[in-house]
């Protein structure tokens, strides 16, 4: 299957996203880019056109699973087992899933293995290329890394063997409903690491920073209600915050951005009071 890299300037796309004192969002729509942190304090507002486009640049009326069209969930690369399980991958051993010269490029790169604090203490890996933007894109206040490999393989293995002591997933929930309490991050790194197979020890790093990671948030929900466009088209209201790749906006409600890449919509936002907000 061939796969497109160009998608429509209006679909959503996660927000970029910057470390400094607080973390600095920005959102690339219609042509334009938005400095999120700007308009925390706004009327902000989201209109979905009714349509979505897949990686394959195919537009549709709705997605057939996990943000691709049916033809790509099944064959393309970027929909294999391998990217949700790593521990399953074989480019390394020159065995194709889907696409061999796809999967080498995806899976032979270097790869870290890291621990965050974000609802909790979880243990997650990324690209070596994405770096703290994994951190910051899952709402983490902590992180420090804990192995370099040299490819998706070694990482998902480490995975595999930590994921018996801490969680591997972030309860998003957890995480939209404030700050986690601080952790000793570099103790529980040299706890977990007599748990990693003896013959991946060798890629633990003896770097022990830690990341400490600060959201732009006024005020976190009492009671979360998420909100999806293919339910709620147009999706409006002050914007009070951003962590992770959610907007939180009051009356509790909150919009996860990147769980809607590839829907066609608008934006729009507006220093006007809410009740007699335009337009």
């Amino acid at each position: 299957i061939k796969i497109q890299k160009k998608m429509s300037q209006n679909t959503l796309k996660k927000m970029h996203t910057e470390l400094g004192d607080v973390v600095k969002y920005s959102l690339e729509i219609n042509g334009a880019i938005h400095n999120m942190n700007d308009l925390i304090g706004k009327k902000i507002k989201i209109e979905w056109r009714g349509k979505v486009i897949c990686s394959c640049n195919k537009e549709m009326d709705k997605f057939y699973r996990s943000g691709f069209c049916y033809k790509c969930y099944w064959e393309s690369p970027m929909a294999s087992q391998s990217i949700f399980k790593p521990e399953l991958c074989t480019a390394h051993l020159n065995i194709e899933e889907r696409d061999l010269e796809w999967e080498k490029k995806f899976q032979l790169a270097p790869h870290y293995v890291y621990l965050a604090n974000s609802s909790g203490i979880k243990v997650g890996i990324t690209r070596k290329s994405q770096g703290v933007v994994r951190w910051m894109d899952q709402g983490a206040s902590q992180a420090i890394l804990i192995a370099e490999v040299p490819n998706r393989r070694y990482s998902g293995d480490i995975e595999v063997s930590l994921k018996r002591f801490v969680d591997d997933i972030t309860n998003w929930r957890k995480m939209l409903s404030g700050e986690p309490q601080s952790v000793d991050l570099v103790k529980l790194k040299n706890e977990l690491s007599e748990h990693i197979p003896e013959e991946l020890k060798q890629y633990i790093l003896v770097d022990n920073t830690v990341t400490e990671i600060r959201y732009p948030v006024n005020k976190y929900p009492s009671k979360i209600k998420s909100l999806k466009l293919e339910k709620n088209p147009v999706i409006e209201g002050e914007l009070l915050g951003i962590k992770g790749q959610y907007l939180i906006l009051e009356d509790d409600k909150v919009f996860n951005v990147r769980s809607h890449e590839g829907f066609i919509a608008d934006f729009f936002y507006s220093d006007i009071p809410k009740q007699s907000l335009l337009f």
